[in-house]
């Protein structure tokens, strides 16, 4: 008996149509083999009816979740294509000074990327883990079906980009390609509002928290994110920006036309040196959620460590995969090397001990390490080495030039780097990303004081582009120092405390986040008789 039996007529032909489908006619083929392990050749007369109902709602499910889509597609074409034809002058002026900013925040990626030594097209797409809380944008079906806890991505920037969810949390190890990720998904977008010709065209606005310095008497509410990022957008104190700012952003929030990508949570200076459950930690993720509430319609990201992040919120969230072997083989092609130098590498790597193995699944170390092959060293026994290699590489390679150019010797450079870091870590009135002179203050308080060459010491660290300067967004016209990755800082703050283990206390590496990877790189790199003062210490 034909398992549509007793199926309205008006759905016959839809019937007819699925059964010429070979896939269809194997599953259904299966069905009723399964049904004859149960009730043999006396099957009841109402199964086959059910198993007709059941299939044809299964594709009528399908049918409908493609037409919305269809119709998803259609009106954006709409939107994006037709309307802006009958848009009036006041409207196509409109357009015209988005794109110029979504061109000036493209800019900004670019020069924030130059700044780091990093190129966009040195890019390999990152994987993730997803929480069941987020939702794919128009997946209609997979909402209804898929109940699983975690679901996997395997392109993180688009996971991003096509993400329903309000407020998402990007967590990742450190250098696991987090703000990496989020200047690129940043860069694709303004790229993309470049050329759109709606005012509807979302624009990335992308901003650093580390760079946040709250004035004591300041709330950590709404108004302190939104007056940062204003801030932090106008930083080199342009007219025009500010113009703009003035007119569009409060429309903008209301519209839902910004997508905010807030980078290195885990590094804002009251965040720093406190743990997942503070109340400075909590205080922050409310003010940004706030913000991002009420009449502001915009989207937003979280970027941060796993181990410093907001946890009780209930957000969902982006976990970074380690590389996949793939990935990482796509990495170290982009990386350069010459054939004979990537099949050593990747043969290397495979058969390296498990520390330097796990390592080399994290973007960074990885591209550390290609640099280490590259310059034509042997395979490293340790992490660390190969941070070792990395600096040393950057200094010894432009010596000539920082004599040149600022009368320096490399070696009292490699110095500042060391005490301007580890005044960064042990000064907890500092964050990572300070001015000059507030670290001028403390690298005296602590007795690491450079002299009067400290300008000179800082611009030559800037110029090898292992730290950065930024326009102080709330310090006059200050400039700020930071290090081009926080692991730089930590390498070199682990330097001091190689040289001089008791200018931190046992008790400060063992529980202090601060000191977190100088404590691992100790274990890692020293002797028992080094280390069992530290830890038995009382």
């Amino acid at each position: 008996m034909p398992i549509y039996h007793s199926v309205p007529t008006q759905v016959d032909a839809f019937a007819l149509m699925v059964l010429q489908i070979p896939r269809v006619k194997e599953i259904i083929e299966g069905f009723r083999e399964t049904l004859k392990l149960v009730w043999g050749d006396h099957v009841p007369s109402w199964i086959p009816p059910a198993m007709g109902y059941a299939v044809l709602l299964g594709f009528l499910l399908v049918f409908l979740w493609g037409f919305l889509n269809v119709l998803s597609k259609i009106k954006d074409l709409l939107t994006e294509k037709f309307w802006p034809i009958f848009y009036d002058q006041e409207k196509r002026r409109r357009v015209e000074k988005r794109r110029r900013f979504a061109d000036h925040i493209e800019g900004e990626i670019r020069r924030l990327n130059g700044l780091e030594a990093w190129s966009d097209y040195r890019f390999a797409e990152l994987e993730a883990d997803v929480d069941a809380e987020g939702r794919k944008r128009g997946s209609i079906l997979s909402s209804l079906l898929d109940r699983s806890t975690i679901r996997r991505e395997h392109s993180l920037s688009t996971a991003i980009e096509n993400s329903k969810e309000r407020l998402i949390i990007l967590e990742g190890d450190p250098g696991s390609g987090k703000s990496v990720a989020q200047r690129h998904v940043a860069q694709r977008m303004a790229l993309a509002a470049m050329k759109s010709r709606s005012q509807k065209a979302v624009i990335p606005i992308y901003v650093n928290l580390k760079e946040l310095n709250r004035a004591s008497d300041t709330p950590i509410d709404r108004n302190l994110i939104e007056s940062f990022v204003l801030e932090f957008l106008n930083r080199v104190r342009d007219r025009d920006i500010e113009e703009f700012l003035e007119h569009e952003f409060s429309q903008g929030l209301k519209e839902g036309t910004w997508f905010f990508l807030f980078d290195s949570f885990d590094e804002l200076p009251e965040v720093l040196s406190s743990t997942e459950t503070d109340q400075h930690t909590k205080n922050y993720a409310n003010a940004i959620a706030d913000f991002l509430r009420g009449m502001n319609k915009c989207r937003g990201i979280i970027a941060s460590r796993r181990f410093r992040g907001p946890k009780q919120f209930g957000w969902p969230r982006f976990v970074i995969r380690p590389l996949s072997e793939a990935r990482r083989e796509e990495l170290i092609h982009k990386a350069g090397l010459r054939p004979e130098q990537e099949s050593r590498l990747i043969g290397e790597v495979e058969t390296a001990g498990e520390e330097i193995k796990m390592m080399a699944r994290n973007p960074m170390f990885l591209g550390l390490l290609c640099n280490h092959i590259r310059d034509g060293n042997p395979f490293p026994n340790n992490v660390h080495s190969v941070y070792e290699t990395y600096i040393a590489t950057r200094l010894n390679r432009d010596a000539d030039r920082i004599k040149r150019r600022f009368e320096l010797e490399i070696s009292p450079v490699r110095r500042a780097a060391e005490n301007i870091a580890f005044c960064i870590s042990a000064d907890y009135s500092l964050g990572l990303s300070r001015t000059r002179e507030s670290l001028r203050q403390s690298t005296i308080r602590l007795g690491l004081g450079l002299g009067e060459q400290f300008d000179q010491l800082l611009d030559a660290i800037e110029y090898i582009k292992l730290a950065r300067s930024e326009t102080a967004t709330n310090v006059g016209n200050d400039q700020q120092f930071t290090f081009a990755h926080r692991r730089f800082q930590e390498y070199f703050a682990t330097r001091i405390v190689l040289a001089d283990p008791g200018r931190v206390s046992p008790l400060s590496l063992l529980t202090d986040a601060r000191w977190r990877e100088t404590a691992v790189v100790l274990c890692q790199t020293q002797q028992d008789e080094f280390l069992v003062p530290i830890v038995v210490h009382p």
